[in-house]
């Protein structure tokens, strides 16, 4: 699959401010339309633009180390707006900003680096979140043919310092068709059912306050590449 085609660079990824993180905190104290709106000027300089800096200078940074991993700064950012027509929670904004980066440069594609930055709780990682259901049982009977294969990688990201995740909770048994696989090495990740990342997590606010933190993240995604190889070739293979 080709890398999306890298956007019009834009400045260096200058690093985010104290202004930043002040801006977020207060958000999530005042998370209402009336406070948000005088101080959107705010957001688009402090917290918008240089997240879309960053992803530009990855986009162009990443595909230089063989990394296929992209995306449109206009569009690989995620808007700060929640959508709550169907959430219990109506308060109207995120208080968090997020990007991801992928191979086609969509946000749905599978496998991405996804980059979270939120005052105490700063996060990179990589993988394949909330995948679909043919494409978890793709790679359950990848798993039961190659078990080592996949432990390979779970090892590989585990001395990176990165924590293995699931999206949701564990199946408290085996999948249907897959009784036969409670001695398999890998045994409880077939009972996973909502993908399979790895995640730098607890990142400290003032490493995202300087241009270093775009190594950071690329540091992040080369940890997370030998996940990202081995769902991608699931996901190839299933397309033919």
């Amino acid at each position: 699959m080709p890398v999306a085609a890298p956007p019009d660079l834009l400045a260096p990824f200058p690093g985010l401010t104290e202004d930043a993180f002040t801006f977020l905190r207060q958000l999530k104290r005042n998370n209402d339309r009336e406070w948000f709106r005088p101080r959107k000027e705010t957001y688009v300089e402090e917290l918008r633009d240089p997240m879309r800096m960053l992803i530009s200078d990855l986009s162009r940074r990443l595909p230089e180390r063989g990394l296929p991993l992209s995306g449109d700064p206009k569009r690989a950012v995620f808007r700060i707006y929640r959508d709550t027509r169907f959430s219990k929670n109506k308060a109207p904004y995120k208080t968090h900003v997020a990007a991801v980066l992928s191979r086609d440069g969509d946000k749905r594609a599978p496998g991405a680096i996804y980059i979270h930055v939120e005052p105490g709780s700063n996060r990179v990682g990589g993988g394949f979140w909330r995948a679909d259901k043919d494409f978890i049982r793709q790679w359950r009977a990848d798993m039961s043919e190659n078990p080592q294969a996949f432990l390979d990688v779970v090892e590989a990201a585990e001395e990176a310092g990165l924590t293995l995740e699931t999206a949701g909770s564990a199946l408290t048994r085996m999948p249907r068709g897959y009784d036969d696989q409670r001695d398999n090495p890998a045994t409880e990740y077939f009972r996973w059912k909502g993908g399979f990342a790895a995640v730098r997590e607890d990142i400290p606010d003032e490493d995202v306050l300087t241009p270093d933190f775009a190594d950071l993240v690329i540091e992040t995604a080369e940890a997370v590449r030998p996940l990202l190889e081995y769902g991608w070739r699931i996901a190839d293979k299933a397309n033919g």
